[in-house]
């Protein structure tokens, strides 16, 4: 059965919706894990199974305003302004680095790879967002505390997209979902 446009808007409008809230719910069980780390602002990052999965399946674009949507929402219900900037400049850097990921190094890196190199590029945002924001360039010297754990999380967060994401995927093909 061939599907209409109209009807093809309505099922990406759906599965657009569906990932925001996963996102959404996400970032909030983000906020309730204890990280034993004493780095501060630090998240598991749970979003970016979310943000990776729907620029790898559906589109750049789709992931784009998933992360978007995200930064937003979650701001409005649980952050402040500061964390808002924070959120947003690291979410651009972050959905930077899986573009380049999956244009320019198409096949070269597995979600692993492209889960820390945008977990990393989510830091470097963060860090840049704080030296604009506070007027120095100190806050850069944090930096390299947070790439090691963005490669620690980032590589968790890769090998469980690993694990589901031809499982979910199916269902999309199939129409599960």
């Amino acid at each position: 059965m061939r599907m209409t446009t109209t009807s093809w808007r309505v099922k990406r409008l759906s599965h657009l919706a569906l990932l925001t809230a996963l996102a959404l719910i996400f970032s909030y069980l983000e906020s309730l894990v204890p990280l034993p780390m004493m780095l501060p602002g630090f998240k598991l990052g749970l979003c970016n199974v979310v943000v990776l999965f729907c620029a790898y399946r559906l589109s750049l674009w789709d992931a784009a305003i998933l992360s978007l949507v995200r930064v937003l929402v979650t701001a409005l219900l649980f952050g402040n302004v500061t964390g808002f900037l924070f959120s947003l400049f690291g979410a651009i850097f972050a959905f930077l680095a899986i573009v380049f990921a999956k244009t320019l190094l198409l096949k070269q890196l597995s979600f692993v790879g492209v889960s820390v190199l945008s977990a990393a590029a989510f830091n470097f945002g963060q860090i840049l967002a704080a030296s604009l924001l506070y007027a120095s360039v100190s806050v850069f010297s944090y930096l390299p505390l947070l790439l090691v754990a963005s490669a620690v999380f980032g590589g968790a967060v890769g090998l469980l997209l690993n694990l589901i994401f031809d499982r979910l995927g199916k269902g999309i093909k199939e129409g599960v979902w």
